[in-house]
């Protein structure tokens, strides 16, 4: 039901793209261009049954503002964890914002491959977003949602929050650091992904 309900919101707001593009003089947003110096995927089965195995990585997101209340996200990650493992992730979403506050509906893919096995998770998450003006160019950021996946068909689902902290340098250069949690069930195994980014900020149309 919430998988439905995220994927009604997403393409509502896709919907709009035509009309707001129409109707905007000149687009807005920013490109991220990011290293993840730690990363780690935990999994706990239980029984005393768990582990997790650490890593770096790199990625790019994007913000484009349709208007002030309307934006497309994107973003591609990855993670190489200690041993064979990698993780590729993949979002895109749209989301209305209003002053200090946003909410959002994305599409999320997972892929894992640890060499003999390969696995790919998606469907979609629903997120509320708040960004903070703390002084002149630096602001605080955060955000909670719910995330849900299908894996061959099971479901994976759970929690996701981030905070982080961004700092434009001019108005057209920023750098930023967050930290992201995903923490996901499946049958009774606990998945949790752990992700620590510093980066560049690019913005445009300011």
């Amino acid at each position: 039901m919430r998988a439905r309900i995220a994927q009604g919101a997403l393409l509502g707001l896709l919907s709009l793209a035509p009309l707001q593009m129409a109707q905007a003089e000149s687009l807005a947003g920013f490109v991220d261009g990011y290293y993840l110096p730690w990363t780690q995927l935990k999994v706990d089965a239980g029984d005393d049954v768990d582990g997790d195995v650490d890593g770096d990585g790199w990625g790019v997101k994007g913000l484009l503002k349709l208007n002030d209340q309307i934006a497309f996200n994107g973003e591609y990650q990855r993670s190489d964890y200690d041993g064979p493992s990698k993780l590729d992730s993949y979002r895109l979403g749209a989301g209305y914002y209003w002053r200090y506050f946003g909410a959002t509906a994305e599409y999320i893919n997972l892929n894992i491959d640890s060499g003999d096995i390969e696995g790919t998770a998606d469907g979609v998450g629903l997120f509320l977003r708040t960004s903070w003006l703390a002084t002149s160019g630096l602001a605080f950021t955060g955000g909670i949602g719910y995330v849900r996946l299908d894996d061959s068909g099971e479901t994976l689902d759970g929690l996701e929050y981030n905070l982080g902290l961004d700092f434009r340098i001019t108005s057209n250069l920023g750098v930023f650091a967050d930290y992201r949690s995903t923490n996901l069930t499946e049958n009774g195994v606990d998945f949790e992904l752990n992700d620590a980014r510093v980066g560049l900020r690019f913005v445009f149309g300011v």
